[in-house]
């Protein structure tokens, strides 16, 4: 079960903020609901249209007129009353007209609003979109988008699940009419520059949130869709939820970076480089790295040391860096993570400590531990089989300092030991996690 809610999943601070939604898939809703959950005092508003039935949802419900000051005494009334106010145009039809977008980064600048929340184009209550040339319409303060996707846009046919379909099939580059779209081509469109992208000034953090993801098989789905969304550098993270519900955040996927520990050399084993022993077709490195290939993780890097070029080969085969660990054979283990951690980029948010020589471990177990960091369970997480702490382990940021400024000859365990009360284990289906390959009886008995 998740602990996230809506302010922690999209990382809002008690300061000013400026959210725009975009995209499809129930962002009205999503507006309502963090403008609910928010702290302060708070103007929710739309550069496009609304629906006038959702706009019974406001507490407070004002008709703007650009500039003037009883409009604007009229807000600091509404919140000085309910804390919270929906301001709209004039009503047409079955929808009330938005605002200038100069107005909503008026409101930013007052000192009696905390958060202004915009939907910053329609949708016609598809689960996904592609915008036409004229929006989205989002203000140019705007710190915070969030494009919006219902998981059931892979459902149907791409024609009635899409708004504006023919601008998304151009923007797609292939036929899409009449069949279904896959989880890669609502990554795409939510990436695309002129898809979910458009229009997001330069400072604004990014930030899709997949909505309606309630069965398991829309959980795998949206996973999936949130592991690809994390290759663009401009998105922060990917919340997935059902805003409807009770619990609207599931997970929140973030960057993890695997580091492989392969610099070791493995004296109880004899002559041989324990993590280049053979291991049914491969080796015991080239399984562990296939293993975590198989996982959900963001990046992949292998710390070499002892026969270093041989490890660089296994890693070139599999697509994956190395970095080499000058200081392996006094370091120990704990000098080569820490080699990787200095290295990792700011937007990788936990590193995921894998031994080479666990080849046992299958990715759906490391997937396990991804989970409870997705679910928001704890920034130390390992594995545990019958009341026994087992690896690999995953490290959040956080730590990270800490866990740099460890004296040589130390070990990562320190860290998890130092911090007990933080530790989150994860109870595993295998003790696989137990087990690594440390003597040549080890490793007949463990061998394919």
């Amino acid at each position: 079960m998740s602990r996230y809610t809506l302010l922690t999943a999209f990382n809002l601070q008690s300061q000013k903020e400026m959210i725009a939604f975009v995209g499809g898939g129930g962002k009205t809703s999503l507006l309502f609901a963090l403008g609910a959950a928010l702290p302060g005092r708070r103007i929710l508003t739309t550069t496009t249209r609304i629906f006038t039935v959702q706009m019974s949802q406001a507490q407070e419900l004002i008709f703007a007129t650009e500039g003037t000051e009883e409009n604007e005494k009229k807000i600091g009334a509404a919140l000085d009353r309910r804390g919270s106010c929906l301001v709209v145009g004039e009503v047409v039809g079955e929808k009330a007209t938005g605002i200038p977008p100069q107005m909503a980064d008026g409101w930013l600048a007052r000192p009696d609003v905390d958060f202004v929340l915009v939907e910053a184009d329609g949708s016609r209550m598809r689960p996904i979109k592609a915008p036409a040339p004229h929006e989205p319409v989002i203000p140019a303060k705007t710190t915070l988008v969030v494009p919006v996707v219902g998981i059931d846009a892979l459902d149907g046919r791409f024609s009635q699940v899409t708004h504006r379909p023919e601008i998304a099939e151009a923007l797609l580059q292939y036929s899409v009419i009449g069949n279904q779209l896959s989880v890669n081509d609502v990554a795409r469109l939510i990436v695309h520059p002129q898809g979910g992208l458009k229009g997001v000034p330069d400072r604004a953090r990014v930030v899709p949130f997949i909505n309606k993801v309630e069965t398991a098989a829309q959980l795998t789905a949206a996973r999936q869709i949130a592991h690809q969304l994390l290759q663009t550098p401009r998105i922060e993270r990917v919340v997935i939820g059902a805003v409807k519900s009770e619990k609207p955040v599931r997970e929140v996927h973030q960057r993890v970076a695997a580091v492989i520990l392969a610099a070791g050399e493995g004296k109880r084993m004899g002559q041989q480089t324990k993590q280049l022993l053979r291991w049914g077709s491969t080796t015991v490195l080239g399984q562990t790295v296939e293993n975590v290939q198989g996982t959900a993780v963001h990046d992949h890097l292998i710390v070499t040391g002892h026969d270093a070029e041989a490890v660089r080969q296994v890693a070139q085969v599999a697509g994956i860096e190395t970095l080499h660990n000058s200081n392996y054979a006094t370091g120990e283990m704990l000098s080569s993570l820490q080699t990787a951690v200095r290295v990792l980029d700011e937007s990788v948010t936990a590193v995921l400590v894998v031994l080479a020589d666990q080849p046992m471990v299958e990715p759906a177990t490391m997937d396990l531990l991804l989970a409870a960091y997705w679910q928001g369970l704890g920034d130390l997480i390992a594995p545990a089989f019958a009341g026994k702490r087992g690896n690999p382990v995953l490290i959040g940021r956080r730590y990270f300092a800490e866990l740099l400024a460890l004296p040589p000859g130390d070990a990562p365990r320190t860290l998890l030991r130092r911090h007990a009360d933080k530790l989150h284990l994860v109870q595993v289906p295998t003790d696989s996690v137990l087990r690594d390959l440390d003597s040549p009886a080890q490793y007949q008995k463990e061998r394919p």
